[in-house]
C-alpha cells in the first residue's frame, strides 16, 4: 500500500503537467477562433458606424442648414430644412439628422412630425456637441436624451465662411446588430474607457461596468448623462487569470480586440468546459498508457518468473500467460475506442474551420451587396422624378412629352438592368463574340444612356472617325464602351472642360476603338492593380471594381486586348483592338453556321415528304 501511495505521488507532476499543457492549448485554440470571429463582427460594427460617419460632413454644405441658422424663425425655411433632414434619413437609413444652433437648441430634425421630436431640446451638455461647436468632428456613444433609446451619434460644424454657426448631427441605432449578435449564440459586449458595457448580445450585461467606477468616471457620466438613469452596477465576474472570469457561476476566456477610432474594445466570452473536458481526457489517456506499460511490466516480469517454474507447473504458466493476454487486448481495445474519439474531435474542428470560412465569404458578398444597393439608388430615384412628372403629363394630356418621359423611365430599367447584370457578367465568363458589331451604333446607344449625366457634368463628347465593325455581340459592345466612357465620365467629375473622344480606325494590321478624356489621369500607383475585380479608386460605395475587369473578359474573350495608357497633355487613353479582318471572319463562320442549320432542316423536310 505504502509503494501504491509512493507511486501516486511520484506520478503526480507528471498528470498535473500533461494537464496544464492540453489545457493550455485548447484555451490558445479556442482563443484563435474567437479572434477570427472576433474580427468579423467587429468589421461589421465598423461597416455599421462608418457607413454614416460622412453623411454630416456632406450634408453641412448644404446652403438650406445656413439658411436655416442665419434665419431661425423663419417659419417657410424652418419647413424646408425640416423636409431636407426627413428625405435624407429616409434614403440613407439613419436613426435621426437634426440641426443644433451655437446656444444648444435643435431648430430641425428629421423627426419633427413625431411626438418625441428632437426639435425645441437642448443638447448644449453632450461632448458631440461641444466638439463639432470648437470645428472638429464630434462622436459619442449615448442613451438618447429625448427618445431613451441607445444610439451613436456623429457631429459636423456647419460654416458660414470661417466661422461655425451651427451643428448637424446623426444619430445610428445598432440595436439590430446586437440582435444579431444574440440570434448567433454569440457572448460579445463592447465596453466604453470607463469600463461600462455599451453594446452587447445579452441584455442583462448592457450597462453594467466590469469593475466599479471610480469617482472621476461617475461625475463625467452624469454631466454628459451618456447613460441617463441606468445604474451601472458592477457585473459580478471575477478574474481567474489574465484571460479568464468566472461571471455567474460559469467560467469563460476572453478574447478582446480594440475599436480604436471609437475609443471602445470588444469583448467575447467563450465557455472553458471543452478545454477542461479536453484536459481531463489527456490525463485519463496518460494513466491508461501507464496502466499499459504497467501491465507489461508485470506481464514480463510474471513470464520470467513461469519460466523458471516451468519444470514444476508448465500448465498453470501457461493459464496465468492466457489470462494476462486477454486483461491487454481488453487495454488495447480501450486504447483504441479512445483514438477513434480523437479522430472524430479533430474531423468536428475541421468543420467547424470550413464554417468560419464560410462566413468570411458571406461578409464579402454582404459588402458587395451593399455597392450594388448603393448603384441602384440613383436611377430608382430618378424613376420616383418621372413617375410623378408622368401623372402629372397625364393629367394635362401631353401625350409627346409623357412618351418621352416613359421612354427615360425605360432607359433607366435598363441601366438598372446592366448594373445588375455586372456580376453575372464578371461571374459567368462568358464569352460574347461570334458576331459583328457596328461602333457607330454601339456609341449612339450608349449616349442615350449616357446623356443626362453628360449635360449635367457639362462634359463634351467627341466622335470621330469612320464606322466599322467589331468582333462582338452588339450588346457586348454597348457594355463595353458603357464602361469606358462611364469611367471617363466619372474621372472628370468637378471639371469645366471636360472632353471625351470617342475614335475608331485601323493601324499596324489592327483595328481599334479608343476612349479618351482630358482628366487627371491613373495614378502610376494603382495602375498594375486598375484590371483586378473589385478594385476601385472611387470612394466606398460608388463603384464595384467589375467595369474594366467586364470589358477585359468581353475583349479578350473575343480575341482583342484592352489597353491603357496616359494621354498627352493630361488624361488617359483606353483602346480595345483586334486582329484587322476578325469582325469579317467572324460574319462569314456565322453566315456558315446558319447554311449549316437551314441545310440540316431542308433534309428533314425531304426525309419526312419522303
Amino acid at each position: 500500500m505504502q509503494r501504491v501511495v509512493v507511486a501516486l505521488l511520484l506520478l503526480l507532476p507528471l498528470f498535473w503537467a500533461a494537464h496544464s499543457y492540453r489545457f493550455k492549448t485548447e484555451l490558445d485554440t479556442i482563443a484563435q477562433h474567437a479572434g477570427q470571429r472576433l474580427a468579423l463582427l467587429s468589421a461589421s460594427l465598423d461597416a455599421e458606424l462608418l457607413r454614416f460617419e460622412s453623411l454630416p460632413a456632406v450634408l453641412a454644405q448644404h446652403p438650406q442648414l445656413r439658411a436655416m441658422l442665419t434665419s431661425p424663425n423663419d417659419a417657410e425655411s424652418v419647413e424646408r430644412t425640416n423636409r431636407l433632414l426627413e428625405a435624407v434619413n429616409d434614403r440613407t437609413g439613419a436613426a435621426m439628422l437634426y440641426l443644433i444652433a451655437p446656444g444648444g437648441n435643435t431648430l430641425a430634425a428629421s423627426n419633427w412630425r413625431r411626438p418625441d421630436s428632437f426639435v425645441g431640446e437642448n443638447y448644449a451638455f453632450r461632448p458631440y456637441f461641444q466638439q463639432a461647436l470648437d470645428g472638429g468632428v464630434g462622436q459619442f456613444f449615448a442613451v438618447g436624451a429625448t427618445t431613451r433609446v441607445p444610439g451613436f451619434f456623429i457631429a459636423h460644424p456647419v460654416r458660414d465662411q470661417d466661422r461655425v454657426v451651427g451643428v448637424i448631427a446623426v444619430k445610428i441605432e445598432l440595436d439590430q446588430l446586437e440582435n444579431t449578435w444574440a440570434e448567433g449564440g454569440e457572448s460579445v459586449m463592447v465596453i466604453d474607457r470607463h469600463g461600462v458595457v455599451a453594446l452587447s448580445s445579452v441584455g442583462a450585461w448592457r450597462f453594467s461596468t466590469l469593475a466599479p467606477l471610480a469617482d472621476a468616471s461617475r461625475q463625467y457620466l452624469e454631466q454628459t448623462r451618456q447613460y441617463y438613469t441606468a445604474a451601472l452596477a458592477p457585473l459580478a465576474l471575477n478574474w481567474l487569470d489574465a484571460r479568464r472570469i468566472a461571471l455567474n457561476g460559469k467560467e469563460y476566456l476572453v478574447v478582446r480586440r480594440p475599436v480604436p477610432w471609437a475609443d471602445w474594445d470588444m469583448l467575447m466570452l467563450q465557455d472553458t468546459t471543452p478545454a477542461w473536458r479536453a484536459a481531463w481526457s489527456t490525463v485519463a489517456a496518460v494513466a491508461l498508457v501507464l496502466c499499459v506499460l504497467l501491465v507489461a511490466a508485470l506481464y514480463w516480469r510474471l513470464r520470467a518468473r513461469r519460466l523458471r517454474e516451468r519444470l514444476a507447473a508448465q500448465g498453470a504458466l501457461e493459464r496465468t500467460v492466457a489470462e494476462r493476454t486477454a486483461d491487454l487486448a481488453q487495454s488495447n481495445a480501450r486504447l483504441t475506442r479512445e483514438i477513434a474519439e480523437r479522430v472524430s474531435t479533430e474531423h468536428k474542428l475541421r468543420s467547424a474551420q470550413r464554417a468560419l470560412i464560410e462566413a468570411d465569404r458571406l461578409a464579402a458578398l454582404g459588402q458587395m451587396a451593399a455597392g450594388v444597393a448603393h448603384e441602384l439608388n440613383q436611377p430608382l430615384a430618378a424613376l420616383r422624378t418621372f413617375a410623378g412628372n408622368g401623372l402629372v403629363l397625364l393629367e394635362r394630356n401631353k401625350a409627346d412629352a409623357l412618351r418621352d418621359n416613359l421612354q427615360q423611365m425605360i432607359g433607366l430599367v435598363e441601366r438598372m438592368a446592366r448594373l445588375t447584370s455586372q456580376l453575372k457578367v464578371f461571374a459567368s465568363r462568358q464569352q460574347t463574340g461570334g458576331g459583328q458589331a457596328s461602333a457607330k451604333a454601339a456609341i449612339q446607344v450608349v449616349a442615350g444612356w449616357l446623356r443626362e449625366r453628360l449635360d449635367k457634368a457639362a462634359i463634351k463628347l467627341e466622335l470621330s472617325g469612320e464606322d466599322r465593325y467589331f468582333p462582338l455581340q452588339p450588346q457586348a459592345l454597348e457594355q463595353v464602351l458603357s464602361n469606358l466612357i462611364g469611367n471617363a465620365v466619372d474621372a472628370l467629375d468637378g471639371r469645366a472642360d471636360g472632353v471625351i473622344v470617342v475614335r475608331s480606325g485601323e493601324s499596324e494590321g489592327r483595328i481599334w476603338l479608343e476612349v479618351a478624356d482630358n482628366g487627371p489621369g491613373i495614378d502610376p500607383a494603382v495602375r498594375d492593380r486598375i484590371l483586378q475585380p473589385f478594385f476601385s479608386t472611387k470612394p466606398l460605395g460608388q463603384g464595384l471594381g467589375l467595369g474594366l475587369p467586364i470589358v477585359s473578359d468581353l475583349v479578350e474573350g473575343s480575341g482583342g486586348r484592352l489597353e491603357l495608357r496616359p494621354r498627352e497633355g493630361g488624361g488617359t487613353v483606353m483602346q480595345v483592338s483586334w486582329v484587322a479582318g476578325a469582325a469579317r471572319r467572324a460574319e462569314e463562320a456565322e453566315d456558315g453556321e446558319k447554311e449549316k442549320v437551314k441545310k440540316d432542316r431542308d433534309k428533314d423536310w425531304d426525309k419526312d415528304e419522303r
